[in-house]
């Protein structure tokens, strides 16, 4: 009896966690940009002048590459200065809207 109240109370806290859209949480990420997104990688000078060419032209949006996920920063400002850079970030991601409130970041080791 004990296991079938177990996994009921996994399954009700799934169903919890996935109807909420935000959440605070810590990802390791490459700090890119949303026009070319997921291309930058490697954080090779070529990626970074990329990065800063989108971002100042109005291209794109500083966003954080996570695995395969892109997630617009909604506070830039924190980031600049670390494009192309593999970041270590915490903050609060809204899944829904796609984007990253990043309440500290500092580089991955």
């Amino acid at each position: 009896m004990r296991k079938i109240g177990s996994i009921l109370l996994s399954l009700a806290l799934l169903i919890l966690f996935a109807a909420v859209p935000a959440y605070a949480g810590e990802w390791t990420g490459v700090v890119t940009e949303t026009h070319c997104g997921a291309a930058h990688k490697g954080g090779t000078a070529k990626d970074i002048q990329c990065i800063k060419d989108c971002v100042t032209s109005g291209r794109g949006k500083l966003a954080l590459l996570v695995g395969s996920d892109v997630f617009t920063i909604t506070n830039p400002d924190t980031a600049a200065g670390h494009e192309g850079h593999t970041v270590k970030v915490m903050g609060t991601v809204d899944s829904a809207a796609k984007t990253v409130t990043i309440e500290s970041l500092t580089m991955a080791s």
